[in-house]
């Protein structure tokens, strides 16, 4: 399944939205205006304006103009966080496309995403709605903390399942959050519709950047993104917090040792990762989670009438939680 299956069933509001998305980014600068136009055409799958289109009109809503631009914020901050990370990571490439630091400049790449942010900022102000401006501002608190306290973890090297899964709500799960409750919200007030969406949206968060995570360990899907790239930035995700919880304790004192000496051979470091989570069935464990995830994201969605908008999120939460061997 892919995200323009979908995007079908919610073509006008989707057109809707990048038309704002556009205008949003014009800018007086030439410099910027080229950067902006290169970031757009080659935008991922915008999952998340997807869901929150998709979560307004699922509660029964007529999609307005506060809806498309409560989407429009959402991709907005993701993609300047991904500006942002994109230096800190030094990433050249992003699914096989240059990335803008790499194409122009670091400093390029952090002040583009400065510049989305405070765009995404002011149409937030503009909205003069103070639920959803909370909605958006516990997002950005969570991602900045969620990135923080992941690098204190690469540092310390002792991430624990906990801190895992603390790390993904932060990183992801909230801006999930964000993008459908604010959504939904401009369509509906009730608050047990509000809660149950928010329930959806963490697990489908969740579950979206586990199966990211599992990813990197399986070179063979050849998804565009780079694999082992976690490991050698000292990231330990599910796949790998798994297995080691089975490992042998000779062979987690190896890898830590290799992890903490920084002049460790990138690929010797990719192959003993790889080689522990295949020993110890790391990639099943962490589908496993996945699995419970999306069935909690789907069942959040219970309580919602039938609809082909409904179907299509049950579809969304179906697909992340595919087998991926």
């Amino acid at each position: 399944m892919e995200s323009f299956d979908i995007i079908s069933d919610i073509g006008e509001e989707f057109h809707r939205y990048r038309a704002l998305m556009e205008d949003s980014l014009n800018s007086r600068s030439s410099l910027l205006n080229a950067i902006n136009t290169y970031q757009l055409q080659n935008s991922g799958k915008q999952l998340r304006p997807i869901l929150g289109i998709l979560s307004a009109k699922a509660c029964g809503g007529t999609v307005n103009d506060r809806t498309i631009s409560c989407v429009a914020v959402a991709e907005l901050i993701h993609t300047a966080t991904l500006l942002h990370d994109d230096v800190a990571d030094k990433s050249d490439r992003r699914r096989g496309v240059k990335t803008v630091q790499a194409e122009y400049t670091p400093a390029a790449s952090v002040l583009t995403g400065d510049y989305w942010l405070s765009k995404a900022m002011t149409i937030l102000v503009n909205l003069f709605d103070r639920q959803i401006m909370e909605f958006y501002t516990n997002a950005v608190v969570n991602l900045s903390e969620g990135e923080l306290f992941q690098m204190q973890k690469a540092s310390s090297l002792d991430t624990s399942k906990s801190d895992y899964f603390n790390i993904i709500y932060s990183k992801t799960a909230s801006l999930f959050i964000g993008a459908v409750k604010s959504s939904v919200a401009t369509v509906c007030d009730k608050e047990e519709v509000l809660m149950n969406m928010e329930m959806f949206a963490e697990n489908l968060g969740i579950a979206f950047q586990i199966r990211d995570d599992i990813f990197d360990y399986m070179p063979s899907l050849n998804t565009g993104k780079p694999t082992g790239g976690d490991i050698v930035e000292r990231k330990l995700t599910l796949p790998l917090i798994s297995a080691l919880d089975l490992a042998a304790e000779d062979e987690k004192i190896r890898l830590k040792r290799m992890l903490r000496d920084r002049k460790t051979n990138d690929n010797r470091l990719v192959q003993e990762a790889f080689r522990i989570v295949e020993k110890y069935s790391g990639i099943y464990l962490a589908q496993q989670e996945l699995l419970k995830y999306c069935q909690r994201a789907e069942k959040a969605l219970s309580f919602l009438e039938e609809s082909s908008y409904k179907r299509d999120l049950v579809t969304l939460a179906k697909y992340v939680g595919e087998r991926l061997y």
